[in-house]
């Protein structure tokens, strides 16, 4: 493997690392699927932000498959801080606006949601494209009406509309 080949590499892979856990984040703080609310116990905190143990669980669960020999206490130490590490680098990535700014970025995260709110309807429906269909437009729906939009439309260069939507 060449040098050009393994820093392409680092750098898929820390650009993976990010958007798992930005998505991580985002399903933890918007919708019914597998959030702090299902488990309150609380593994670590980095600023304020839980890592809820079920996130250090399912960690745990998918080293054990990739390994032959029983989990240890420093294979745990070393999930935690993975998890805490990624926290930290999601919270700057939300610092920086990497989500908002970065087209890339915020396409695989638009994808990971996508992915995983069809996921969860296979999970629970079957294999139907009609009901996974349906569950991304429920979420999106259940999303929009949490939310506070404001539509601005222009009626003519002079005067611009401003339309707020509650629910």
């Amino acid at each position: 493997m060449t040098i050009f080949s393994k820093q392409a590499a680092k750098q898929q892979s820390f650009t993976l690392l990010l958007v798992g856990a930005a998505v991580g984040i985002l399903m933890a703080v918007s919708g019914p699927y597998r959030s702090l609310t299902h488990d309150n116990t609380v593994v670590a905190w980095v600023n304020g932000t839980a890592i809820g143990k079920i996130q250090y669980i399912q960690a745990l669960e998918l080293l054990s498959l990739e390994r032959r020999i029983p989990i240890n206490d420093q294979d745990r130490s070393l999930i935690l801080n993975r998890l805490i590490e990624e926290e930290l680098l999601v919270q700057k990535a939300i610092q920086d606006g990497a989500l908002r700014n970065d087209l890339d970025v915020r396409q695989r995260t638009l994808q990971t949601m996508l992915d995983s709110i069809q996921s969860e309807s296979i999970a629970r429906y079957g294999d139907d494209g009609e009901a996974s269909y349906s569950a991304v437009a429920d979420y999106i729906e259940q999303l929009r009406d949490d939310a506070v939009i404001t539509w601005i439309v222009e009626t003519s260069s002079e005067t611009p509309v401003t339309k707020q939507v509650e629910q």
